[in-house]
């Protein structure tokens, strides 16, 4: 088997495949990119590495189609740090069909690299062909990798995985208050998901101040000088577990003229970490924030004091809390994740005081 001309045929295959996608995320253009120069490469080395093998280029092959199957693992899995490719995706034939393909070029790089080569005969040809050209124009055929399911249409599929337009989301109330401007498809979509879930979390497990205790969250005491009141629940601060809607760090009560109610879930990232730590949920809608003025007393989890010229002020030892993320359980004048008034100027949520 001429494994140098097989490890071509597939790379070039499996490019063909990417190339298909391209045109399939028409509209997406990270994605279109993204597809557009995997084909190229992918087209350009199988095609030196058939006609022209030598060891540079079966190496070239073997590495290259290898990080590409790395990166698909990575989607399929965790998600990628690139915009429209942050949540893991379902398998489908089309990108299954690619891997296949790549996946299998790099192994038959690897073998040319370590047999004898032999000259090529036409006659052998014909099954390597056969092997890199069927499983492409499979790929090439097949529709891109999201799946659908019992009753879902495309366009449901693509609102779930954020390739709506962002115009479109951006007019949902859910974001009534806050600055939509320059929020891609995704972000508004990670957005509106982490707002959902938190809403419906909370709402269902507290309804008022009774529940909190009930659950074990205790109360920090700046209800007593402000309007609004944090709880905290101590063990889920360093739990290993961030943004989970079950288990949300503190939730905050507000003081209304009827009496106190349960206004917002407050995420809190895991103790020692810093502003540098933030993980990227929907972009600039999302603004963490921490204090950097805030003393406490020995228990680490109610107010003492405040950090007056370098002193706790009237009490307490200055601790810097790890960065913080609101989510408002109903429409908030400044947007769904807006900081509380005083702690960064109400509309403006970008706050570090």
């Amino acid at each position: 088997m001429p494994f140098a001309a097989l490890a071509g045929a597939l790379s070039a295959g499996a490019g063909l495949v990417h190339a298909a996608a391209a045109g399939s995320h028409a509209g997406e253009d990270t994605a279109v990119l993204l597809f557009a120069l995997t084909a190229v490469v992918q087209v350009v080395v199988g095609g030196v590495a058939f006609a022209r093998p030598s060891r540079p280029v079966l190496v070239a092959a073997a590495l290259v189609n290898l990080a590409v199957v790395g990166a698909w693992a990575l989607s399929r899995t965790s998600g990628l740090p690139i915009d429209g490719f942050r949540e893991p995706e379902a398998v489908g034939l089309q990108d299954l069909t690619a891997t296949v393909l790549e996946g299998l070029g790099a192994v038959a790089a690897l073998v040319a690299l370590a047999v004898r080569p032999r000259p090529l005969d036409g006659r052998r040809l014909v099954p390597v062909l056969v092997l890199a050209v069927v499983p492409a124009l499979v790929g090439i055929s097949a529709p891109h990798g999201h799946p659908t399911g019992a009753g879902h249409g495309h366009d449901e599929v693509a609102a779930q995985h954020g390739h709506g337009e962002p115009a479109e989301l951006a007019a949902d109330p859910i974001f009534a208050g806050a600055d939509t401007s320059h929020a891609s498809a995704d972000e508004l979509q990670a957005a509106r998901r982490l707002i959902e879930a938190t809403r419906t979390a909370v709402a269902t497990r507290f309804p008022d101040q009774g529940s909190l205790l009930a659950a074990g969250y205790r109360s920090i005491g700046d209800g007593l000088v402000t309007p609004y009141d944090h709880f905290v629940k101590a063990e889920y601060l360093d739990d290993g577990r961030e943004l989970d809607p079950d288990r949300v760090e503190s939730i905050v009560m507000e003081r209304t003229p009827e009496g106190w109610r349960v206004a917002s879930a407050m995420y809190i990232l895991e103790v020692g970490k810093t502003m540098a730590d933030v993980p990227d949920v929907a972009g600039a809608l999302t603004v963490w924030h921490d204090h950097q003025n805030l003393c406490w007393d020995r228990s680490g989890v109610r107010l003492a004091g405040l950090l007056v010229n370098g002193r706790c002020f009237p009490a307490g030892t200055f601790q810097p809390t790890p960065p913080m993320l609101h989510v408002w359980l109903a429409d908030h004048p400044c947007g769904p994740f807006a900081g509380i008034e005083g702690h960064g100027g109400g509309c403006t949520h970008g706050h570090g005081s």
